[in-house]
């Protein structure tokens, strides 16, 4: 009797599958997940400016969000010629890395964690190396990163670059009557497969971005 039923599970839950598919259930999900995803240009500009005002940045990017997890706001974008992507992640109050251990190296030591904290990919990573350090000026703002360079784990021969950077904004969606908005670091992170990655890409992005 309990083999029957779950047969009969099993054949309704098929039926069910079917359905979906059949009246079109795939393509209401993936038109919702898009209109997130992608709304309106105006509304996503109002929607980020606790990381910065976009509005400047060239069409070559294109402007995206991200469903918010675990509490944690991102705001993606992706470089259309290139297809290099770029990622900043509102760390709220978690003090995982900020812009002063940039200045002070301090970022040496924690590059790895950061990484595993911003990265969308469950890719692991080792041979982790700094490669190169600098200051993008922004307006209004100077963004300290470090370039690097390192090997993904369990994957032969396969090997990306990037940068990792961060600054501090006020989050002004936030802000209360006759108290200041509230600070949280943003950590800027784009990488792509070695020799890819363009970190001139990065720069002009950011570059345009007003803080």
């Amino acid at each position: 009797m309990g083999c029957l039923k779950s047969i009969i599970r099993k054949i309704i839950f098929i039926a069910l599958l079917i359905a979906f598919f059949f009246f079109g259930g795939l393509d209401f999900v993936l038109t919702k997940y898009n209109e997130f995803t992608c709304p309106p240009r105006e509304e996503l500009l109002e929607k980020s400016k606790d990381f910065g005002d976009f509005s400047a940045v060239s069409s070559d990017y294109r402007l995206t969000r991200s469903l918010n997890i675990a509490g944690y706001r991102k705001f993606n974008s992706q470089y259309l010629p290139t297809g290099q992507k770029i990622t900043i992640l509102d760390l709220k109050d978690k003090k995982i890395i900020t812009p002063e251990d940039f200045t002070t190296r301090a970022i040496d030591a924690k590059i790895n964690d950061a990484l595993d904290f911003t990265k969308d990919s469950v890719i692991t990573f080792e041979n982790l190396e700094i490669t190169g350090r600098g200051t993008i000026y922004a307006k209004g703002k100077n963004i300290p990163y470090v370039n690097f360079k390192a090997d993904i784990k369990n994957v032969p021969f396969k090997t990306v670059e990037g940068m990792l950077g961060a600054y501090t904004s006020a989050n002004v969606s936030k802000a209360k009557k006759d108290k200041p908005a509230p600070q949280s670091v943003k950590v800027v992170l784009s990488m792509r497969e070695c020799k890819k990655y363009n970190q001139q890409i990065s720069t002009n992005y950011l570059q345009a971005v007003k803080f």
